[in-house]
């Protein structure tokens, strides 16, 4: 296991934006080291949203008992929110995260595919709010979340399956927050927003 994690480590994932969208909007995949996070436009500012293990995210449960269990086996997992009023731009989010950011990429996609997204995310936190849990240190209040979170699905993997449904392609394995944008049909050379 060691061996494929090591392999997985060096390994950069590449979102392709969609050539051209009717109503373009950015948004943005949050890089906290190991971890991502993506950050949706909000009519009042923009919204974060992070997957992760409940007992790791949500309750704090960082020992490195948990972290054995959370990378061997599937376990239950949270979906974390917040909103601000800051604007949706790398200045908003730097001003309005109380977390440590390693890069910000951002992303252009269709405006109607972000107001799916993010009203999708929004039902099923509404819908959970019996488990709401706050947690200060990632600044975001979790709520339990239908699909086990396991090392082969964890933040980085959920993050770009939201960029899927957002019209975006996924090349590489999304194990690790190292992410690179292009365009499509920009040609393989041209990174985006970086």
């Amino acid at each position: 296991m060691g061996g494929v994690a090591l392999l997985l480590g060096g390994c950069t994932t590449t979102i392709v934006a969609p050539a051209s969208v009717d109503r373009p909007q950015s948004v943005f995949v949050l890089d906290h080291g190991r971890h991502s996070s993506l950050v949706l436009p909000h009519p009042q500012g923009f919204v974060r949203y992070a997957y992760g293990d409940w007992a790791w995210y949500a309750e704090m449960d960082t020992g490195w008992m948990q972290a054995i269990d959370a990378v061997l086996f599937p376990s239950r997992a949270g979906l974390g929110r917040r909103q601000t009023d800051r604007p949706a731009t790398r200045e908003g989010l730097r001003e309005g995260l109380r977390v440590g950011i390693q890069e910000i990429h951002e992303v252009e996609v269709d405006a109607e595919r972000v107001t799916a997204l993010r009203d999708s995310l929004e039902a099923h936190h509404r819908e959970n709010l019996a488990s709401v849990k706050e947690n200060p240190t990632y600044d975001l209040a979790f709520v339990e979340y239908p699909e086990p979170y396991a090392f082969w699905h964890n933040s980085n993997h959920k993050v770009a399956d939201w960029l899927r449904r957002l019209g975006c392609t996924i090349e590489g394995t999304a194990f690790w927050a190292q992410w690179q944008v292009i365009r499509s049909g920009d040609g393989r050379g041209r990174l985006l927003g970086d």
